[in-house]
């Protein structure tokens, strides 16, 4: 990541150009994902901090990705988080069985 900050004219406007780069970066490096379902050689997954919809090669994604997994993306690679993937399933478990209780 280059920032170029010795040479800013306007010394106000650093901590904010620095501040949005390194948003901007971090949001790139630090994104969970949920896999909603397979198209050809794509995953469409959810990012779970924006709801932006993303295709991601199928090939980038570890082999016992399947719809529903939760991938973190860290380093530039995509790894399955089976505690993360495992609470969301518990919770639309959860979800579905309250919906059909008789009250």
């Amino acid at each position: 990541m280059d920032l170029e900050i010795n040479n800013n004219q306007n010394k106000n406007t650093i901590p904010n150009d620095f501040s949005n780069e390194l948003k901007k970066h971090l949001q790139k490096v630090n994104n969970t994902f949920s896999v909603d379902r397979f198209e050809g050689e794509f995953a469409v997954c959810e990012n779970r901090q924006t709801g932006e919809l993303v295709n991601i090669p199928k090939n980038l994604l570890p082999n016992n990705c399947k719809q529903g997994s939760i991938l973190k993306f860290e380093n530039g690679i995509y790894t399955l988080d089976l505690e993360e993937t495992q609470k969301e399933q518990e919770e639309i478990k959860n979800l579905v069985n309250n919906l059909f209780k008789k009250k």
